[in-house]
């Protein structure tokens, strides 16, 4: 039965005034976003004010700060497009995955890592490579308990094999003699954890960060392109505290810290979008969390800087928020190679402002929904060649596929009828 249209008319007039009185709160909160950045030119007033957030008297503060030491930028400066390196060479990874099913005859997931290698500058074809890798063995699909592993977990494993493969594809071009700036674009942002529900996190933090450090070694400029950063507002929260007063005024605030206090709702797209010109980036800043702190134990040039780049084509722009780590976030050349890069490859995707390579990688990591059930058929087809007779579907799962199919078939049976009394 499909859904009556004409009861939701009215909800849906409704939605839309009220999201017009939304917009319009929305705009107010800008222009005061938007006025605080402006006046945000003294660093160190607001690294006082970050000194003091970090201190064990106030908890809660996940807001933004400016880089320590002579590399901080100003955070009311905006930076033009750089020039493009004459050469360069542009890996890109994606990855995607099949989940593993409870009604699958044989427990299973599948990670298919997509990288694009690609010359700038250079009359190279661009080198693709694909790295199907299929996980089956009951201790890998199973945790501890004996469970069937979460998806979770199957997430947090691509992400750590996109950077593993990301750094030895750096590392052995490292190792061929290429000199030319490496860069390196990671699809998302670079601040990895591992949720409570995720087996084995530690160990797969750890190998996350053994990648990273292979970037490193081989010089790679590295940065993850966060495409629609629409739940970023680390920003937003350091101009609520910029705006507050001495440290007695902040403790009494401590409570709205994380929601950003009268700018919430807001995002810092919103801010970015507004304040840059196509092309341009903010100054770079660092996240204030436990999880970037941890980085940055593990390794001071682990620690995750970022900024915003308002990216363009002749159709549209569109506003990406671009991480990098500490090695690159205090090296200027490696930045603006960085930013000019992506603004280039950006202009390369026809409608959308999205860079190309990794638009690639994203085409060559693609499992369909076709891919998945001709894997499906072939692990049934070898499961037969060792004469193992693969389960059909769960009742449950059958009833549900005839209700939502488009056509239905109805098998008339003979009817038994009990005798007469």
């Amino acid at each position: 039965m499909s859904i009556e249209f004409n009861k939701l008319l009215d909800q849906v007039r409704k939605m839309g005034a009220m999201i017009s009185h939304l917009d319009f709160d929305m705009s107010d909160k800008l222009a005061l976003a938007c006025d605080r950045l402006y006046a945000a030119d003294d660093l160190d007033v607001i690294r006082r004010k970050i000194a003091y957030v970090r201190g064990p008297e106030i908890s809660g503060y996940r807001g933004a700060a400016p880089l320590e030491g002579p590399d901080a930028e100003n955070l009311n400066w905006v930076y033009p497009p750089p020039s493009l390196p004459p050469h360069a060479t542009l890996i890109a990874s994606d990855g995607s995955q099949v989940y593993p099913n409870e009604q699958s005859p044989v427990h299973y997931y599948l990670l298919n890592i997509g990288m694009f290698v690609y010359q700038h500058g250079q009359d190279h074809v661009p080198q693709t490579i694909t790295l199907p890798m299929l996980a089956y063995h009951k201790d890998i699909v199973h945790d501890r308990n004996h469970l069937l592993i979460t998806n979770r977990t199957v997430d947090a494993r691509r992400t750590v094999t996109e950077m593993q493969q990301l750094a030895q594809q750096a590392w052995k071009m490292h190792r061929e003699g290429v000199r030319d700036p490496l860069v390196t674009l990671f699809d998302n942002q670079l601040l990895f954890w591992a949720s409570a529900d995720v087996t084995d996190g530690s160990k797969l933090l750890t190998d996350y960060w053994t990648g990273m450090g292979q970037l490193r070694d081989a010089d790679a400029i590295l940065g993850g392109y966060v495409d629609n950063p629409a739940r970023s507002r680390q920003v937003l929260r350091l101009l609520y505290l910029l705006s507050l007063g001495d440290e007695a005024d902040i403790k009494a605030h401590e409570s709205q810290l994380a929601s950003g206090g009268d700018l919430e709702g807001l995002r810092d797209m919103h801010l970015f979008d507004k304040v840059l010109e196509p092309g341009e980036r903010s100054a770079i800043m660092v996240q204030n969390s436990p999880r970037n702190l941890a980085y940055r134990q593990k390794n001071g040039s682990f620690e995750i800087a970022f900024f915003y780049v308002k990216v363009a084509n002749g159709y549209k722009t569109a506003i990406a928020r671009i991480d990098i780590p500490m090695w690159v976030a205090r090296e200027r050349d490696s930045v603006n190679t960085l930013h000019a890069l992506i603004l280039d490859q950006c202009q390369m995707q026809g409608r959308t402002p999205y860079p190309y390579a990794l638009a690639r990688a994203d085409e060559l990591a693609l499992v369909s929904g076709q891919d998945r059930r001709k894997l499906d058929e072939l692990i049934r087809m070898e499961l037969r060649k060792q004469g193992v007779e693969p389960g059909g579907a769960a009742p449950k799962l059958q009833s549900k596929r005839a209700a939502r199919s488009d056509k239905r078939s109805f098998q008339s049976r003979p009817i038994r009828r009990a005798p007469s009394s």
